[in-house]
Parts: C-alpha cells; structure tokens; sequence
C-alpha cells in the first residue's frame, strides 16, 4: 500500500493505510484510494491508496471546485457508479480497468467534510450496492475518524481549522526514523549534509527565473487555445502537465549533482525507443532530488543547435522555479554526432510527470519542431514507455535509501570507537569523501561507487580490534608492526556478519595492496586487486599526507599530488593516480 507523507506523520499515515485495507476485507473493493482536505483550503490530497496497477497510481489531488467534488458535495452520503460512461470527472480514476465500477464516500468529522474515500472494482466484477455496501463502509469511516481524534489531527472545537501533523513529523513522544538515524550518525559527520525541513510551496519570482514558459506559438498537449480548465485533468498524475510547477525543494542550498551512468544508459534506451515510435526531435529528463541538482538529460537523433538546447533548459526552469536556468546543466546524447545540427524552434512539446515523491518530481519533456499536436497513439505509447521509466527510477530510490542505511551503521560502527582510536572517525571520514569524488570521477556504476563509499569509512575499523595502547606508540617494534599490518583481515572478520549486499569486505581486505604486488595481505597486483581497494588506498595515502600523520607536518596538495605521481605505476593505479590529479584539479579552480 502506498503512504503519503504531505500532510500526515508517519504514525497516523500507517493508522490510515490499516483501516483503508479494510476495504478490501469488509466491502470486497480491490481498489481503494483515501483524501483528506488541505487545512484552510478546498483541495483534497491523497493519503493512501492500494491496488492499482503497477506503475499507476489515483490523482495526488482534487482541486477546489473539480466536478467529483462538486457531485460528491451534493449527495453528502455514500453513492455508486457502475457505469461511469457518464462520469467523466471519475475518469483520472479509471486507470488499469475497461469497465471501473465505484462506492464513493464523504468522510465528516463533527460535521465537517475532512475526507473522500473512493472504493473502486468489487472483487469477481460483482457491481456496489449503496443498501448492502454502505454500513461496512460507514464503519470503516468512523474507524478513520477516530484515527484522526486519536492523533489530534482535528485540533479542537469546530470553530478551531484543522492543523495537520507536519511533513515528515508524529505527534509528541512517538520516535521517528529521522530520530533514530540521528542517533547513529549526527548531522554534522554525514557524508551528505543534513536535510532542512520541509517548505510550503512557494513559486519563485524575480530574476531567478529567466523563463516565463512556452510561448503562444508552441503547442502544449491538451491545452489548445491555452485552455486551463479540466479538459485534459492537470492535477491527475501520468499526463502532460504544462501548467505543472514544482513545489519548493526540501534543501533550499542543493549542491550541484551527477546522474549515475546506468540511469543515463536506461533513459537513452527509453528515448531512443520514443524517438523511434514517432518524429520525436528530443526527449529530456529531469530527476529530482532533495541534496542535489542533477542535470537533464537530452537525448536526440541529430544534434541540436545551442538556441535548441537553451530552449530545453528554458522550458525545464518554467516548472522548476525554484531552480535558476544557471544552475541547470545539460548532459547530451546525439546518434548521429557528425551531421550539422538541427536550428530553429521548438513548435510542439509535451511534458510528462512520473514519480511524485515527498522530495519533488520526476519530469520528461518531449519536443518537436513540426507544428503539429501529438495524437491520442503517440501519447499513450509515451506514457507506456515513461511508465516504465519511472519504475527503473523508483527501484535506484530504493537502493539509494538501502545505502544510506548502511552508511549510518558504518557511522554508529566508528562513533563507537572514538574512545579507543581518537583518530579514527576524522580519518575516515575525510578518506570516504574524496574516495566517493573518486569513485564519481571514474564514471563507476551506482553499485560501485556505494560500495566504495562504505568501504572507505570502515577501511580502518580492524584498529577497534588492536590494543589502543600499542596504537598509541610513537615507533612500533617489529612485531608491534605486523600486527598492525593485519587490521585489513581483522576488519573482514569483524564485518562478515553484516552481509552487506555489495563487495564491501572484499575491498576492505585489499586496500593496502600495490600496483607492483608489493602489498599485502596476498600481495595482489595490477587490476587483481579490486577498483575499490586502489581507489581507497590512494585516497589514504593523501590523507595522510596532507593531515600531517605519520609526517612532521602536513603537506600541500600539490606536494602531494606529485608523490603520487611518482608512486604511480608502482604503488598505485597509475589510471587512478590520473582521474584523482583531475578531481584535485578542479577542486582548485571552484576554489
């Protein structure tokens, strides 16, 4: 069952999604979606829903006004459409099904309107009855209502609005995840910073944004004549929404960021397939995310001009307007490079919204030159294959918030040995930022990268398993030093139980060997010792050097550079000791 967080804490959005599978149980809907009205406002917004299809979802919202509303206002009592042919405002809730049949209930609380449950599809095509169906629902609505009591959802007597629980927030004395992560790794030592609370959404003005939007002589899909009323249902998710603007990002000051290479690869795959269905002259997307501002991605046939281009970031800030076009970056991809490139304008485009999220929004943008709209065939074979797109983008969220997790426990795991390695947690920290910077540089996939993120703040942790006071030795004895020499396998052993889901361990074990096979523990060499492991143990090295450990006093980056360089080949991947000169380098000129 899916949860949205917009307006609920996540202890009562859980409460509403159990009562809501109800539902299914008492009154034999497959299909069951719950809004609940935005506090001083008429708009509803969706809580919980279960039982779409996969890669479809009901509408986010049901403005003020929209004709469902309206209807349901008038009958102020649960009412069934078994032939919503007539229906038309029923029709964004139509998706997946030839013949949707529907129970529609308002939800009052001390007799005010705060909620509309929707049943959709009796389970075996059966048709609702209003007489049989309505007590079990009824019922079901006084349970939710009671949810809403229960939490303080409503906050008094009549006369007092209702305040909602914030994004993100539960009531008072029930713990959060963000609690419990802030526990294992406070803010100010994550390897990405801390995220802001949430902002009401606020359309950007001023000169930070240049666009205004598309111009009267483009055409935009379902709206002719700039038509702006609920012809092609603006607020339904999975259409094109050209009056669509982003609400305002979690992180206000989002870092510039980078799209992993096989999420580049995946949506060339999904553009040139939409190229190939029909005269499409560029498809770009935009992924949203709450650290970062990732570029968007043009994928052409023939190259584009670079008014085209602009024309691409221009369109992408008037629905981002809290995005400044100069911050906005665009990453290419042409199947024919080496024929001139296309000049002119845009004169038809159609944007789409895939995957609402409580951080944003994902969006394509499809344009064309010809002056001519996209047909009903066209549209639906774009919305199959960004449907899809959206699923691939929804599972690398997944596996980004898996390694978050277990870049947290990485965090608990030093935190935990402050007191017998002081040293520790600083040198990891710095080592795991620039072997991440690294691992970017070297275009490695997400997979990698991760994995070298995590093996980077444990690399050292076998020192936990060391007597701190040997560690605390200015000069080693022989055998003092070989047993420093074999954290490398005691760190393999104290992870094992970990199971981490990528070769952590395997690059931890090896990341004192050497390019030249001089290393240890098995004295690997060359591309035998796993990317990871080169990676860390340069990034280590220059740790060290420029912290002043080991050294009577720090060194430059520069000096240090040139060590590097001259270990290359011998100590060090001499591809990896290149790609890090570059990082460094560029570091300098932001600098």
């Amino acid at each position: 069952m899916a949860v949205s967080p917009l307006i609920l804490g996540e202890a009562l959005a859980n409460r509403c999604s159990q009562v809501l599978y109800r539902c299914m149980e008492e009154v034999g809907s497959t299909k069951g979606v719950l809004y609940l009205r935005v506090p001083g406002q008429g708009a509803f917004e969706v809580v919980s829903f279960y039982g779409w299809p996969r890669g479809t979802r009901p509408p986010v919202s049901i403005p003020e006004g929209h004709p469902l509303l309206i209807r349901t206002q008038r009958q102020r009592r649960t009412y069934v459409v078994n032939d919503a042919s007539e229906s038309p405002e029923l029709s964004a809730f139509g998706q997946g099904g030839e013949w949707p049949r529907y129970l529609i209930t308002p939800v009052y609380l001390q007799g005010d309107w705060v909620g509309l449950l929707i049943q959709r599809d009796r389970i075996k095509g059966g048709t609702f009855e209003a007489e049989r169906d309505e007590p079990p629902t009824l019922a079901i609505c006084g349970d939710l209502v009671a949810a809403l009591k229960e939490f303080h959802f409503y906050g008094g007597p009549r006369s007092v609005p209702m305040q909602p629980i914030g994004p993100g927030r539960v009531p008072e004395g029930l713990p959060t995840a963000a609690d419990l992560i802030g526990e294992v790794a406070p803010a100010p030592e994550r390897l990405l910073p801390p995220v802001p609370p949430a902002v009401p959404h606020a359309r950007a003005a001023g000169p930070g944004v240049p666009s205004t939007g598309p111009s009267t002589r483009e055409r935009l899909y379902g709206f002719p004549g700039g038509k702006s009323d609920y012809t092609s249902l603006p607020w339904e998710a999975d259409r094109s929404l050209s009056g669509w603007v982003a609400p305002a990002p979690v992180n206000p000051e989002r870092r510039q960021g980078m799209v992993p290479p096989e999420l580049r690869g995946f949506f060339w795959e999904i553009a040139g397939l939409i190229s190939q269905i029909l005269p499409a002259t560029a498809v770009a997307l935009w992924i949203e995310d709450p650290e970062e501002i990732r570029p968007i991605l043009a994928f052409s046939t023939l190259p584009l001009s670079p008014d085209l281009q602009q024309q691409i970031l221009a369109h992408a800030t008037f629905h981002l307007p809290a995005v400044r076009e100069p911050d906005l970056r665009l990453i290419s991809r042409t199947e024919m490079p080496e024929v001139p490139a296309l000049t002119g304008a845009f004169a038809t485009y159609m944007p789409l919204l895939l995957n609402e999220t409580p951080h944003g929004h994902d969006l394509v943008m499809v344009f064309r030159l010809e002056d001519h709209s996209f047909s009903l065939a066209e549209v639906e074979a774009i919305q199959q294959l960004s449907r899809i797109l959206a699923l691939h983008l929804q599972e690398a969220r997944l596996h980004e918030r898996y390694h978050h997790a277990f870049l947290s426990v990485s965090h608990r795991i030093l935190q935990s040995g402050e007191g017998r390695v002081p040293s520790l947690r600083p040198h990891s920290l710095a080592t795991a930022r620039l072997a991440r910077n690294l691992a970017l540089m070297l275009d490695l996939p997400t997979e990698d990268v991760e994995a070298v993120s995590i093996a980077a703040l444990l690399h050292d942790v076998g020192l936990l398993l060391l007597d701190p006071q040997m560690l605390a030795k200015p000069t080693l004895t022989g055998e003092e030093m070989k047993k420093v020499r074999d954290h490398p396998e005691l760190a393999a052993v104290f992870l094992k139980d970990l199971r981490f889901p990528f070769d952590v361990i395997r690059i931890i074990r090896h990341h004192h060997e050497r390019w030249d096979g001089r290393g240890y523990p098995e004295g690997l060499r060359e591309t035998a010792i796993p990317m990871g492991s080169r990676i860390i143990g340069l990034i280590e090295a220059y740790e060290v050097m420029t912290s002043g450990k080991g050294y009577r006093r720090p060194q430059g980056f520069r000096q240090a550079l040139v060590e590097l360089r001259n270990e290359a080949g011998t100590q060090f991947d001499p591809a990896v000791v290149e790609a890090f000169s570059e990082l460094m380098a560029r570091k300098d000129e932001r600098a």
